[in-house]
């Protein structure tokens, strides 16, 4: 069957409109100004329970750390991850192709410790997270935000904190991938903010340890843990290989602690930010945690202020966290437990 509307070249497509419905004019302006209503509050909508679901019930354990999925409702291209940046590959990979460029900048004929140049010469955007262990140059450096470096022959700055206070290098050594920091380093570093706060913390853990070294370098700290966070890695890898759901983040538990909820606007976003997601809840389990045993109560009284609606959300992560945007649109949040 074939339904021809009326033309009313004299009016304009609205009261067209209007007059084939059999409504009145004022009724379907209001209508299109419901209809618009709408599609905005749905296109400003982002990692809220509207689009995601915390599958309490689906929970990944291995031995003494727990993650709980955090599942896309929506499809891929849903309105509001229109315009994010694509074709994303990780700072791992981008650094194991050797196609990306990273150098110190250099002021008063000395490098900045704060600030980074990175040339990505790859034909992919590269995604940077806050907690990424670059280590080498002149000190050891670990990055401060969470970042998109499009593709092109620019240099764009990376602000970084140094997490290596006793070694200061006349000539630098080669940049090199090293992982993540545990989730207590990267708290200061998403929320403090403060190069004080991050030294502080390295010696709190050197500490804890019992152990010195002249330059104080947190990778000594990192490389401790290795043997056994590979037995964690593989359990986790396998367990995202194996799954054939889209996945937005994960909140962290380690015995009876909430660690961390990380989540990501695309499930491309959080593969490629897996493992070093994984590093960071990895190195967070305590030796006294015990088997994950947190409450259901308590976890969605963790996630309800995070997920709600945007208004609680950024009153959640004012004090809790940070989200990370591109554009005026989220791209990544990471809130801590007390």
């Amino acid at each position: 069957m074939k339904i021809y509307l009326p033309v009313c070249h004299s009016y304009g497509i609205v009261p067209c409109v209007a007059q084939f419905c059999g409504i009145s004019l004022c009724s379907l302006k209001k209508i299109i100004l419901f209809i618009s209503f709408i599609y905005v509050d749905i296109a400003s909508a982002q990692l809220i329970y509207q689009n995601v679901l915390v599958q309490y019930d689906s929970a990944w354990t291995y031995k003494n750390l727990q993650l709980i999925p955090i599942k896309f409702k929506t499809d891929p291209d849903f309105i509001w991850r229109a315009g994010l940046p694509k074709n994303v590959i990780s700072l791992q990979e981008a650094m194991r192709s050797g196609k990306v460029e990273i150098k110190e900048m250099n002021f008063n004929k000395d490098a900045d410790v704060g600030v980074l140049l990175v040339k990505n010469n790859t034909k992919k955007n590269i995604l940077i997270n806050s907690g990424e262990l670059i280590t080498g140059g002149k000190q050891d450096r670990v990055s401060a935000e969470t970042i998109i470096i499009p593709s092109g022959k620019e240099e764009n700055y990376l602000s970084v904190f140094c997490v290596e206070k006793g070694r200061w290098s006349k000539k630098a050594k080669p940049f090199t991938y090293s992982g993540s920091v545990d989730l207590e380093l990267r708290r200061k570093i998403d929320i403090a903010k403060r190069q004080a706060d991050i030294w502080h913390e390295i010696d709190r853990q050197f500490t804890n340890q019992n152990k010195k070294a002249d330059t104080w370098p947190y990778l000594d700290l990192y490389q401790a843990h290795s043997a056994a966070d590979s037995l964690y890695l593989n359990y986790f890898l396998q367990k995202m290989k194996n799954s054939d759901s889209s996945y937005a983040g994960f909140i962290a538990i380690a015995g009876k602690r909430i660690i961390a909820c990380e989540v990501f606007a695309t499930e491309d976003y959080l593969l490629n930010s897996y493992p070093a997601m994984l590093i960071g809840f990895i190195h967070s389990v305590l030796p006294d945690d015990d088997i994950p045993s947190v409450k259901y109560p308590a976890l969605k009284a963790f996630a309800d202020p995070l997920f709600q609606s945007e208004k609680s959300q950024n009153e959640f992560l004012a004090a809790h966290g940070k989200a990370d945007k591109w554009q005026g649109k989220t791209i990544h949040l990471i809130a801590y437990a007390d």
